[in-house]
Order: structure tokens, then sequence, then C-alpha cells
């Protein structure tokens, strides 16, 4: 059973996620894990490393990220990539998308694969006083944040935690 260990706000800046753009239609049993499992099979992040990061501009800027884009009325749209800086170029075979700077809601969900994923941190983060923000467009952002070694090195129990952040008001 999966449950949230820690929620914080975090400031990021303005950010281009460099990765690829997938929909409804793109899910296997209803989850993409069939598209990561894709882009590590396929070495799909190796053209997103930067060679000369520098300093972080923000913690944990360097995971992999699953991006939900959520706005009634338009298809959902499910991005798998990274973060990069705004004048970072992108690389053939992908595209891009700028999220604005701003405050986000970070759940740490700690469990084991696949409850983490259905773990919902709507009715916690309301709980401790964040609201969902859309932005100017009224597109609602939220993404999983994939960071090392939290997720990448399950504890002694075998739980992994998984960031789930949402742009809050």
């Amino acid at each position: 059973m999966a449950e949230i260990k820690r929620v914080y706000r975090q400031t990021i800046p303005a950010v281009k996620l460099v990765g690829r753009c997938y929909r409804e239609e793109d899910k296997e049993n209803g989850v993409f894990a069939n598209k990561w499992g894709e882009w590590f099979q396929n070495g799909l992040f190796a053209p997103l490393q930067l060679s000369d990061a520098g300093e972080e501009p923000f913690e944990d800027c360097d995971a992999c990220i699953g991006l939900c884009r959520c706005k009634e009325g338009e298809p959902f749209q499910y991005w798998i990539g990274v973060f990069m800086p705004l004048d970072a170029s992108v690389p053939d075979g992908y595209d891009s998308v700028v999220l604005d700077a701003g405050d986000i809601a970070v759940c740490w969900v700690y469990g084991k694969e696949p409850d983490i994923y259905t773990h919902c941190c709507m009715s916690r983060l309301e709980e401790e006083g964040f609201a969902w923000k859309a932005d100017k467009n009224g597109v609602k952002w939220c993404f999983e944040r994939y960071s090392c070694p939290r997720f990448t090195t399950p504890d002694e129990e075998g739980n992994v935690i998984l960031d789930m952040c949402f742009y809050v008001k």
C-alpha cells in the first residue's frame, strides 16, 4: 500500500520539457508503462542529457519526467522527457513544451510499483492548503518526477519514492 511521506512547496523557474507527447490511445492497459519501456530500451533519454549541466537551477531538475496536460474540452496529453533550460535545442524526433515559473506542491508517494501510481495526492494537498492552479490558457499541469536515488534505489523493503508535483496557487 502506498502512502504519502512528505508534502512541500517548491518554486521552480520557467523550464522547457524536451521529450515526446502521447495521448490516451497510446496507453496499454490504461497506463503509459509501455512508452516508458520504449524510452529505456531504445536509449531515448541519451540525446537529452546535458553535457555540462553546471549548477542545477532547482532541486531534482535532472530527473526523468512524466508530464500531464489537463484542460477541459481538450485531449489529455502525457509527455515523457526531461526539463531543460529555455534556450536548449530540441533534437530531431523530439518536441518541447514550455512551462511557466511558479510554485509546485510536491508529494512524496512511498511504496511499491504499481501502487505508487494510483495514489491520489489531491485530497492531501487540499488538506495542506494547496489548490491546483491553471495557467493563463486554462491548462492544469502536473508531473511525475523520477528522482535519483529516491525512485531508482529501492529501500530494504523494496519501496521507492515517486514525486508527484502539481502547479499550485
